[in-house]
């Protein structure tokens, strides 16, 4: 038995990572979203260009960071994910790709261990983080391909409704059988 992966997904900028960091200081175990870890990372400038390379470094990044948190955790252990392998497909379909071989075989492998999505509704007034580069109609066609998406590859998606910080960080726990304190 291994670590129980929840899933926070959706359309860009729709809150994911300030709930993943919240999680974390209330002592979740938390894995952060690896695409941003990539934007962030001066090495991979140039990377987004090729959408399915930076898709498959992304896969790669992920992949290091759950292994990275399995050797640490005992089995059984909740852990929130900025984003999962599955995001990959989504945004492939976005730009028009067919996924490749690598995110297909990790998918297959991860499904088992992620017990839900949890799919964040988008924010009203969307508002591109600084690392971002969307509109808010690429913003709305990559959320709705992410849904369609998840839902055809998971049967446990459940959509989280656009809330104050506080309220979606209960909404979280509640769905992922956690209570506040983190048991």
């Amino acid at each position: 038995m291994t670590a129980d992966f929840i899933v926070i997904s959706g359309g860009p900028c729709s809150g994911k990572t300030t709930v993943i960091d919240a999680l974390a200081e209330r002592g979740q175990l938390t894995i952060p979203e690896a695409a941003t870890e990539l934007i962030r990372d001066p090495a991979f400038d140039q990377l987004r260009a090729d959408p399915r390379e930076f898709q498959r470094q992304v896969l790669l990044r992920q992949l290091e960071n759950e292994k990275r948190m399995l050797e640490k955790v005992e089995a059984g252990t909740t852990v929130f994910l900025d984003r999962g392998i599955a995001d990959g497909f989504g945004y492939l379909e976005y730009h028009d790709l067919e996924p490749f071989e690598e995110l297909i075989d990790a998918w297959a492998e991860n499904r088992q261990q992620t017990r839900c999505v949890l799919f964040f509704e988008s924010r009203p007034d969307y508002q591109a983080a600084s690392h971002r580069s969307e509109t808010p109609d690429e913003a709305r066609r990559i959320r709705e391909i992410l849904l369609e998406d998840y839902r055809s590859r998971h049967d446990r998606v459940s959509l989280v409704e656009w809330l104050p910080v506080e309220e979606r960080i209960a909404a979280v726990l509640e769905a992922a059988g956690v209570d506040k304190r983190g048991t």
